[in-house]
C-alpha cells in the first residue's frame, strides 16, 4: 500500500514493475489506470510470470508481463512515468547497477518506490515457521545466495539503502521502516500466496501442476495445524524507500 499510494498510477501514465513475481503490485497498478496507459512487469523467474500472466488473464487490464533482468533493462532512457518493486531489490547482485537502470528509464521527476523484507524482522509467527518445514522437508532447504550479501548489507540500513538511492542519480531519496500485520482469510489463503513467493516458488519450478498444488496443500495443512480455521495474521517488516528522478 505504501509503494502504491506513492507511484500514484493515474490514466495516461506508463508504469514498470521491478521484480513483479506474481504481479502483486502489477496488477493493482493497472487497475489503477483505468484502461489508459501502460504498466509492465518484468522478472527473471518465467514461473513468477507465468503466475502473473494468469491473475491478469480476463480482466482487460493495460498490462504486460517481460522475462528481463533489472540490470539490464531493456527500454529506452526517460521512457516511464513512475517504477515500484515490491521485495525484489535484495535479489540484485550489482545494486548499484540496478538502481542506475531505474533512474536511467525514468523521466524526469518520475517517482520509484521500493520495499525490502529486512534481514532483522519480527520473531517469526507460528504459521511462517510451519508454513518453511513442510516446504523443507519435501522439497529440501532454498540454495544460500552469497553473492547477495553485499546488497543484503545495503538494504538492511535505512541510511545506506537511501544513499545508494541517491548514488544512483536520484534528486530525492528517503526511507523508513514500516512494520504492518497481515490478514489470512485462512490456512489455504496463505499457502497459496506464500507459494507464490520467490523462495518457495523457485523450488516449485519443473514440477507439474498436480504435484506443485500437492506441495501447497500439504503446507496449508501445516498451517492449520497451528492457526486452526478461519483468519489469522502475521507481523511483518519492511524498510521502504521512495525517490524521485
Amino acid at each position: 500500500d505504501a509503494l502504491l499510494d506513492y507511484v500514484r498510477a493515474r490514466p495516461g501514465m506508463r508504469v514498470l514493475d521491478l521484480c513483479c513475481g506474481p504481479g502483486t503490485l502489477t496488477i493493482p497498478l493497472a487497475r489503477d489506470l483505468n484502461g489508459v496507459g501502460e504498466v509492465i512487469g518484468v522478472d527473471l523467474a518465467d514461473g513468477m510470470l507465468e503466475i502473473a500472466r494468469k491473475a491478469a488473464g480476463g480482466r482487460s487490464l493495460p498490462v504486460r508481463f517481460l522475462h528481463m533482468d533489472v540490470e539490464q533493462l531493456q527500454f529506452p532512457a526517460a521512457s516511464f512515468d513512475a517504477a515500484a518493486c515490491g521485495h525484489g531489490l535484495q535479489f540484485l547482485a550489482n545494486l548499484g547497477r540496478g538502481l542506475r537502470e531505474v533512474r536511467r528509464v525514468l523521466k524526469p521527476k518520475g517517482r520509484f518506490a521500493a520495499s525490502i523484507p529486512p534481514s532483522d524482522g519480527p520473531e517469526p509467527n507460528p504459521a511462517v515457521l510451519a508454513f518453511r518445514a513442510s516446504f523443507d522437508k519435501r522439497l529440501g532447504l532454498a540454495k544460500s545466495q552469497p553473492e547477495l550479501a553485499a546488497t543484503r548489507a545495503v538494504l538492511d540500513d535505512i541510511d545506506r539503502f537511501t544513499a545508494a538511492v541517491l548514488a544512483a542519480g536520484f534528486r530525492f531519496a528517503e526511507a523508513e521502516v514500516v512494520e504492518v500485520e497481515t490478514s489470512w482469510e485462512s490456512a489455504e489463503h496463505f499457502a497459496e500466496m506464500n507459494g507464490s513467493w520467490w523462495t518457495f516458488a523457485s523450488r516449485l519450478e519443473g514440477l507439474s501442476d498436480h504435484v506443485r498444488g500437492l506441495v501447497v496443500k500439504e503446507a496449508a495443512r501445516a498451517v492449520r495445524a497451528v492457526t486452526g480455521d478461519g483468519p489469522f495474521t502475521t507481523p511483518a517488516r519492511a524498510h521502504v524507500v521512495r525517490a524521485e528522478a
